[in-house]
């Protein structure tokens, strides 16, 4: 099939034919991790070449790699891979990757690592992670997808998903709820544990700092329940990280990422957004924190905004704490620059050379 701007077929094929030599000492992984690719190309129907320039300059990590077929494929494209399982859980305790990239002459990395610890990815950023059925089997999925959200641009994300509670239970649809299995509850898989709503899975990767850019449900779309093999359900999400405000181009005034993902900024900061054709954004939001030391050196703060260079409404933080800045952005193509600026700010000191404004949590142009 066509996808990612190669015919993947007699790749496909090629990986088919080394699995059926005989004599591999270990059993293959028994699923076909290229069937995924009719999803993924229905998924990226508009944002398949952001998606892959992105993996092409920053690289791509293939979490829960089985035995590597797509990230063999990623490196035909001209990716730097890493591949990350880890063994036990791994269908051949990670043999099938090590020899299919042998066989191959492949150069990707090959990384064993145990998600449900507080890991580290192999390298600082990458441009994609390809995080496919792997999102169930973890303890604690707000955790890896934060960290994920840390350290890459677009994620390329399946997991199960379910409409109704087990044995004819009341819906789930409609609340941000995880199922929790039992350890046999599921294929007697105990590596099996959430099981989440669509609407659970969509608070989950907002929380965890992605933002949804498409979305594909499979299967049972009806009555899908967590743990019956003829009700199951699939959710294909394309995302982008939001954490350290990385989904938009940061011009000026803009201090370092913390720890958490949210920024200082100077007293005039600015962001550029690109607006994809035939996208439509309704209005600008900003949630920004007011420190109340600063409040109590200089008073109330207000913002002046302008989108495009039309000035709009300006906003007056009156207390310390939290604030939320809504503002209409309508009739924006190709692409919007929205720049900030305060009537005041904490000067550069001597203890502090940094000139500080305010903490901006999240900027979103939606």
């Amino acid at each position: 099939m066509q996808i990612f701007g190669i015919e993947t077929r007699s790749f496909e094929q090629k990986i088919e034919n080394i699995k059926e030599r005989p004599g591999a000492g270990f059993e293959w992984y028994r699923y076909n991790s290229f069937s995924n690719l009719v999803h993924l190309k229905k998924l990226l129907v508009k944002g398949e070449a952001a998606v892959v320039e992105s993996a092409r300059q920053h690289g791509v990590l293939d979490v829960g790699c089985g035995d590597g077929d797509l990230s063999f494929l990623f490196e035909l494209l001209g990716c730097k891979v890493d591949a990350v399982d880890h063994s036990i859980p791994n269908h051949n305790n990670m043999h099938g990757v090590r020899a299919m990239a042998k066989e191959l002459g492949s150069s990707i990395g090959i990384h064993e690592i145990d998600l449900d610890t507080q890991f580290a990815v192999p390298q600082e950023r990458y441009g994609l992670v390809v995080f496919l059925g792997i999102l169930y089997h973890l303890k604690n999925p707000l955790y890896v997808l934060e960290h994920l959200a840390k350290h890459s641009d677009y994620c390329l994300l399946s997991t199960r998903v379910a409409r109704r509670l087990p044995k004819g239970g009341g819906s789930m649809e409609d609340q941000p709820l995880a199922y929790l299995l039992d350890s046999q509850e599921l294929n007697q898989d105990d590596s099996n544990f959430w099981i989440f709503s669509n609407t659970g899975l969509q608070r989950i990767v907002k929380r965890a700092n992605w933002e949804v850019l498409a979305w594909l449900n499979l299967g049972d779309t009806k009555a899908s329940d967590p743990v019956s093999l003829k009700h199951d359900e699939r959710a294909f999400c394309l995302l982008r990280s939001h954490h350290n405000l990385s989904h938009a181009d940061l011009i000026r005034g803009w201090h370092s990422a913390e720890t958490a993902g949210w920024r200082w900024t100077e007293k005039r900061f600015s962001a550029r957004f690109q607006i994809g054709e035939g996208e439509r954004r309704k209005r600008l939001t900003l949630k920004a924190y007011l420190p109340k030391d600063v409040f109590e050196q200089l008073g109330p703060v207000t913002l002046r905004t302008r989108i495009n260079g039309k000035e709009v409404e300006p906003f007056t933080m009156q207390t310390p704490g939290n604030h939320t800045v809504t503002r209409p952005a309508k009739g924006l193509k190709g692409e919007a620059v929205v720049e900030f600026e305060l009537d005041k700010a904490l000067e550069a000191k001597s203890r502090e050379e940094r000139e500080l404004g305010i903490i901006v949590a999240s900027l979103e142009l939606e």
